[in-house]
């Protein structure tokens, strides 16, 4: 199948999305969400039954398997942006990790500091903006700020892992970590479905 030179012009025209031009939106949080300087997006892998006693086999699909995303935060002298990750976890595993706080006597955690949250109280929804940087709109105050092309929701979101502090004494480099967020499923809306009125499509 060939292409016509125009055909292929006039399709990039629609632009060209950029690996850079994205924002993470965790339950509000935009101290997490500026030294959010690398995420990955949800892929979905769907699992499956073969099928048949003749032939050629065949494979049903049946079900879905979701993987983690991952976020590299950079990280501030105070660690403020991993404290709110851990204490995120502390509602799921328990506050045992606070040592000395409401949940310890002389110092050592009690029993109840194991105690397990409830799963709806701990889940929240993530958010992962596209953005074409290109082609501003106009915000709050007149400001110009660039335009969402694309937004992708976590629903029942949470913190499975919270990774280890690398220190160097060899190294100047910034420090930063990485969190894995685990979801239930995850919802996408393209620009042109918002303006139409379209709601995001579960996935």
């Amino acid at each position: 199948m060939s292409f016509r030179l125009d055909t292929i012009r006039g399709d990039l025209s629609r632009g060209l999305a950029k690996n850079s031009s994205y924002q993470v939106f965790i339950g509000g949080n935009y101290e997490v969400s500026y030294r959010a300087i690398a995420t990955t997006a949800p892929g979905r892998q769907l699992t499956a039954t073969p099928t048949g006693v003749y032939g050629a086999p065949q494979e049903i699909g049946y079900g879905v398997i979701y993987q983690p995303i991952t976020l590299t935060i950079l990280s501030s002298a105070e660690h403020t942006e991993r404290e709110f990750f851990l204490q995120w976890q502390d509602d799921i595993i328990g506050a045992h990790r606070r040592i000395g706080g409401a949940s310890s006597v002389g110092g050592a955690p009690t029993e109840n500091a194991f105690d397990t949250g409830y799963y709806n109280d701990y889940i929240q929804t993530v958010s992962i903006f596209q953005y074409d940087a290109q082609k501003d709109q106009v915000g709050t105050f007149g400001r110009a700020r660039p335009r969402v092309t694309n937004e992708i929701r976590l629903m029942e979101a949470w913190p499975r892992n919270v990774g280890e502090l690398s220190y160097s004494y060899q190294s100047t480099e910034l420090l930063t970590f990485t969190v894995s967020i685990q979801y239930r499923y995850f919802t996408e809306m393209s620009l042109s479905k918002r303006a139409s009125g379209s709601t995001h499509r579960a996935f």
